[in-house]
């Protein structure tokens, strides 16, 4: 299926958000794995500001707010968010998404450079997402895997 085929299918669709614990990812409620097959569909930057460590604005842009509809450039707060990445992966035919905070984000990002230097392609990458216990959080590692053969 082409990129642009999937993207659209993210937007029509209410893909998931997966959540990181620290004992492993959880996809759906009451189901926890310690690793994850998926496929990169894309990735950017996000921004979140929390007020007393809950979410209380979010761009999954890091340009424009997605409840004010505010641009972030000119908003007071802009210094008081965190920087994230976000990813939207397909895992089993599930659109996913994914926020990663910072040692997760750097993980990513290290990946990003590693796949870049061997000169293959973000987008569509199939990769293995793997959790490591940080005790209050998990921390997400990045690994690449072969595409899986078409029978």
């Amino acid at each position: 299926m082409p990129t642009a085929a999937l993207q659209d299918l993210f937007h029509e669709t209410l893909a998931r958000y997966i959540l990181v614990r620290p004992t492993g990812i959880q996809i759906c409620p009451g189901r926890l794995v310690s690793s994850l097959s998926a496929q990169i569909l894309t990735f950017r930057p996000a921004r979140t500001l929390y007020q007393n460590r809950q979410p209380t604005c979010r761009s999954l842009d890091g340009i424009q707010a997605l409840q004010q509809g505010r641009a972030c450039a000119s908003c007071l707060m802009r210094k008081a968010c965190t920087p994230q990445i976000y990813l939207e992966l397909l895992a089993d035919n599930l659109p996913l998404r994914l926020i990663l905070a910072y040692s997760s984000a750097r993980n990513f990002m290290t990946f990003v450079s590693r796949l870049r230097t061997q000169h293959h392609p973000i987008e569509n990458a199939h990769i293995i997402i793997s959790v490591r216990d940080r005790g209050r959080w998990g921390e997400l590692h990045f690994i690449s895997q072969p595409p899986p053969q078409s029978h």
